[in-house]
């Protein structure tokens, strides 16, 4: 008998594909843009996925996040980089044809970012029709919490919380200048208390993305587009002055709601200056450091080559290290493992995932050996093993979902391979500390798949 788990995603996209499609003036836009419309997953569909990395089905549609009992859903907006658009293919039909047909976020809403040159009031679009359409069509219980207590109400069988992110600090207006927008100050820290002051403010930011956004450097993340785009601008780069002043006024308690940075998709270079500046102006505020959707190295950073021959994780700078996760833990943040397969293991692993008789449960290994490594490491230091973990899926943000894992409704098959996989793991690892060895199965799958993300909610609202 399979156990019934609830879930709590850190980082999904409920709102990339249907904000896409409210461009699209068409029978087809219309249905396509309804928060509620589920592109099933056919059996071609799940070939396409597996073959040729291409997600021509919902992820993260409420309805299929109400089918895999997501109880609290984080939706990041994500206005798209101009950069993905406007490419070595040029900036016009070509490119938003072909373009569409890796994203589906609909050719009219490309057409529509490769003109326009306001991330903000892009930003802004996504946000009203986010709340309108839940405001219009709220038939399965959606809400949005505004202190603790709001959360007793995902305890009704009808209920989902959802909580609001960004993805991306160009959403300020910045990383237009070879567009023709001047990044300006006073217009980005203006943007940021707009957005401190939402009636519904996020609580997380990914605050590098994919393209130069004159605040920090960003880690190569493109390179199955090879040369269609051009990543180099801030390319492993540091911090500069406005970053840093962007940062601040993010962590401001006195201007608004406090964002807190999430730091995937930054370089190690600057998250290690970010690690410094919460060292040096933050020390003893209890600023928990965020990963949204994250996967490990398996190496430290002082020696990330040494990875072994055997290790399955893809050790590429836009993951993250030992020393990175023990931070993590100590700051009582949260490392949220994604379920992108290009990121969570190398080629060659992922190559033999479709000769798998059991895809899902062969590809529930490769996220417990997230979960392992961490969880040895954090106990090696003295740490709380399961503490840290949770899912940031990154459904629907044009991932290549690894097989049997394909969108939310398949999140309670995870949960309960995971909880065969996490009793193996406790019958024979013999852990330093006590409070590690104390815990079950049933506590670590649940702690991962729910609990410590709505234990950081709690204390954060």
């Amino acid at each position: 008998m399979k156990n019934e788990f609830k879930f709590a995603d850190l980082h999904c996209h409920p709102t990339l594909k249907t904000y896409g499609h409210s461009f699209e003036d068409s029978s087809y836009g219309l249905k396509r843009r309804n928060i509620w419309y589920q592109q099933e997953n056919s059996f071609v569909r799940k070939l396409i996925s597996n073959y040729l990395g291409l997600t021509k089905f919902s992820q993260a549609d409420f309805t299929t996040l109400k089918n895999g009992n997501v109880k609290i859903v984080t939706a990041s907006l994500y206005p798209f980089e101009k950069g993905f658009f406007i490419n070595s293919l040029g900036g016009g039909f070509v490119s938003a044809f072909l373009a569409n047909i890796i994203t589906g976020i609909s050719y009219y809403r490309i057409r529509n970012i490769q003109q326009h040159i306001n991330y903000f009031e892009d930003l802004e679009k996504e946000y009203y029709f986010l709340l309108e359409s839940i405001h219009q069509n709220n038939k399965m219980g959606l809400f949005f919490p505004k202190k603790s207590e709001d959360f007793k109400l995902i305890s009704h069988a009808n209920k989902t919380a959802v909580i609001l992110a960004i993805e991306g600090a160009h959403v300020f207006n910045s990383g237009l200048k070879k567009y023709g927008r001047e990044t300006v100050e006073k217009e980005v820290l203006e943007n940021i208390y707009k957005v401190k002051n939402w009636k519904i403010a996020p609580i997380t930011i990914t605050f590098a993305h994919n393209f130069s956004n004159d605040f920090c450097g960003h880690a190569r993340s493109l390179d199955a587009l090879g040369p269609l785009v051009n990543q180099n601008e801030m390319l492993n780069d540091g911090f500069t002055d406005l970053g840093l002043k962007a940062v601040k006024a993010l962590l401001d308690n006195k201007n608004g709601k406090v964002i807190y940075p999430d730091l995937k998709h930054m370089c190690l270079q600057s998250r290690r200056e970010y690690y410094h500046y919460l060292d040096t102006n933050f020390k003893g505020k209890n600023i928990p450091i965020i990963v949204s959707h994250g996967a490990v190295t398996g190496t430290s950073w002082n020696n990330p080559e040494s990875i072994s021959d055997e290790s399955i994780f893809c050790n590429t700078e836009i993951n993250f290290y030992n020393e990175e996760l023990i931070a993590i833990s100590k700051s009582n943040g949260l490392f949220a493992i994604q379920l992108d397969g290009r990121r969570l293991a190398k080629k060659s692993v992922l190559k033999k995932l479709n000769s798998k008789k059991n895809k899902a449960f062969a590809s529930a290994k490769i996220i417990w050996k997230h979960l392992e490594h961490i969880a040895i490491l954090l106990d090696k230091n003295d740490l709380n093993s399961w503490n840290s973990t949770c899912i940031g899926s990154d459904f629907d943000g044009t991932i290549n979902p690894l097989p049997g894992i394909y969108n939310a409704s398949d999140l309670p098959l995870l949960a309960n391979n995971l909880l065969e996989l996490s009793t193996h793991f406790l019958s024979h690892y013999d852990f330093k500390n006590d409070f590690n060895k104390l815990t079950s199965p049933e506590t670590i799958v649940n702690q991962f798949c729910y609990d410590n993300l709505h234990h950081f909610y709690l204390n954060k609202f």
